[in-house]
């Protein structure tokens, strides 16, 4: 691999408009925003993009017109996952075809499967493409936890496996991740929680794919960057006020919801339509305000 992927990259949200399609200057705006406060990436079409709720061709028409409007400003991973191989193979390419830095594979869900016919799906799409690969550990979506082991040889025998998003709130099972990397230093493992951050760093960790760092990206750049400085002082500070963040996860069904309202409040000052079957929460709006508020954020708004 030429480089490891490191940094805060945020699991960016997709915004779209009433008459169902993507509110592309929302996208936009939210990429330049994040893109100005400094993040080292970008994810779309993760969980909390809302990839389950697309279609195949919506899928590439927003990663062919977001990768084009990035156009290199910063690295642009794409989510590629689905229960079909086939369709991951062939999303990927897609991905590599438009300009994409890499993408993120999630375990094909729905179905447990053995790590032997794990094994087989992810080396199956890595050699379909010449960009890194991400695999994606999510077990509260999937049902079942990649074990490190079945990590560790993906890693080994596959050279565009590049990396792994662990969403699991087992600090244990980071760690067991990041001893890959004992035996390929490329290898980069990324904490998916917030307050996991600061101890994956300690132990080894390349950074982030975080949902605060979608309507809050600041903090968590500001934490990875003053950890990599060694001013660890600052980044235990840093880290206490994004442990301040992490209820933000526990004010709406499904969690990606608070994080885009806090998004139209902080970054857009405009709401965006949601994609059924999510629709309108009654009170969510005015609980995520409550939120922002007791956390001082406004200061972040749209042209402050």
């Amino acid at each position: 691999m030429p480089y490891k992927l490191k940094g805060i990259i945020p699991p960016v949200v997709t915004l779209f408009s009433e008459d169902g399609d993507f509110d592309w200057e929302a996208n936009y705006f939210l990429a330049d925003y994040l893109i100005r406060c400094g993040v080292h990436g970008l994810l779309y079409m993760g969980s909390t993009g809302e990839f389950s709720a697309l279609t195949t061709e919506e899928r590439k028409t927003f990663v062919e017109r977001m990768t084009r409007y990035i156009d290199g400003r910063v690295p642009v991973f794409i989510g590629t996952g689905s229960t079909s191989l086939k369709e991951t193979i062939y999303l990927s390419k897609h991905a590599e075809s438009v300009g994409a830095s890499g993408v993120l594979v999630v375990n094909p869900f729905y179905w447990k499967y053995t790590e032997r016919q794990l094994y087989d799906y992810y080396m199956s799409v890595a050699k379909s493409i010449a960009i890194p690969l991400i695999i994606y550990n999510i077990p509260l979506l999937t049902g079942q936890e990649l074990s490190p082991e079945l990590v560790m040889q993906l890693a080994l025998d596959q050279e565009n496996i590049a990396g792994v998003k662990d969403t699991t709130e087992k600090l244990g099972h980071i760690r067991q991740l990041i001893r890959i990397t004992e035996k390929r230093e490329d290898f980069a493992v990324f904490a998916a929680f917030d307050d996991l951050l600061l101890p994956a760093l300690q132990m080894g960790a390349a950074g982030g794919i975080n949902g605060t760092a979608v309507f809050c990206p600041e903090r968590s750049v500001r934490l990875f960057e003053s950890f990599n400085a060694g001013r660890y002082d600052e980044a235990l500070k840093i880290n206490e006020s994004i442990l301040q963040l992490m209820p933000v996860y526990e004010l709406s069904q499904p969690l990606f919801l608070a994080i885009k309202e806090a998004v139209h409040q902080l970054v857009l000052g405009r709401p965006t339509a949601l994609r059924p079957p999510v629709n309108e929460c009654s009170d969510l709006r005015e609980r995520v305000q409550m939120f922002l508020n007791k956390h001082n954020l406004y200061a972040n708004k749209a042209g402050k």
